[in-house]
């Protein structure tokens, strides 16, 4: 027998068949359903045969009012609730935020469930460092705002992932082009629909590829952007010094070998460096 709670319920992204057994018992026992739209959820309940079910609107903007219709629910109902966002996991670029907020400052139990999540499983399949990632939900829609987050990707050591809509798919690969065009770009289009698609490009040709044909810039993005792997430069000033005080003594060959042994420092680095120096 399931406990009075609030059940966070991840549902299909796309295949009918990505639902969990253990969703679709919190379902059928709730005894209400928070959902972000009552219509959509009310298509997934018919297709799983859950019917007769108490339906509660819960979004955005009325997460504040629907939190106390829960907890009375859950505490003087001993009710079961189940929180649903329209495909995915709740709260993952969803409402629900303020609802479990609410809820758990006031001790009502909160139990999530594993299940679809678009980020996740595009991640996943990817090729993309997966040890250390970050998500950032949506970008955002004004150019200034979007050409800031971009350029904050410049020398991230981990993969960033992104939701993006296919209205603003071209503008963001095109300043991605130009801002990182040397990162790796995976993009996923349609995760567990039919026609799911995933695209891997350096950023400098992403957006020619996605342009190219229209049927790619159809459906929902997941945006992952590979870590900067340049090599970070050993070249401190300590090093500068004692290449702008040997130069001119010791062999520029010899000098890159003995430097580049004791320092680790880049041979081809530190020999440009010595002729830039002879130059002036």
């Amino acid at each position: 027998m399931l406990k009075n709670a609030l059940y966070i319920v991840p549902t299909p992204i796309g295949n009918m068949s990505d639902i969990t057994f253990r969703a679709v018992e919190v379902l059928k026992a709730a005894t209400l359903i928070a959902a972000e739209d009552t219509r959509h959820t009310k298509i997934l309940l018919d297709n799983l045969v859950i019917q007769n079910k108490k339906l509660l609107s819960c979004h955005d903007h009325n997460e504040e009012s629907r939190a106390e219709i829960i907890e009375n629910e859950i505490k003087n109902n001993n009710g079961i609730v189940a929180l649903v966002s329209d495909a995915g996991t709740p709260l993952i670029s969803d409402p629900g935020y303020r609802v479990v907020s609410i809820l758990v400052k006031k001790g009502i139990d909160v139990i999530p469930l594993p299940g679809p999540c678009a980020a996740i499983t595009a991640l996943s399949a990817s090729g993309l460092s997966t040890d250390k990632f970050s998500f950032k939900g949506f970008l955002p829609v004004k150019e200034k705002e979007l050409r800031e987050k971009i350029e904050a990707l410049k020398n991230v050591d981990e993969t960033t992932v992104f939701y993006e809509s296919p209205r603003r798919i071209l503008t963001t690969l095109k300043l991605m082009q130009e801002i990182i065009p040397n990162r790796d770009l995976v993009l996923a289009r349609e995760i567990s629909k039919t026609f799911e698609t995933f695209y891997r490009e350096k950023a400098s040709n992403m957006k020619d590829l996605i342009a190219s044909n229209e049927n790619n810039q159809k459906g929902e993005f997941v945006l992952m952007v590979g870590k900067d792997e340049s090599e970070e430069s050993l070249l401190n000033d300590k090093v500068k010094e004692c290449l702008n005080t040997l130069a001119e003594f010791v062999p520029t060959k010899l000098l890159c070998a003995q430097i580049a042994n004791i320092t680790d420092c880049n041979k081809n680095e530190l020999y440009q460096y010595i002729l830039d120096i002879k130059n002036k």
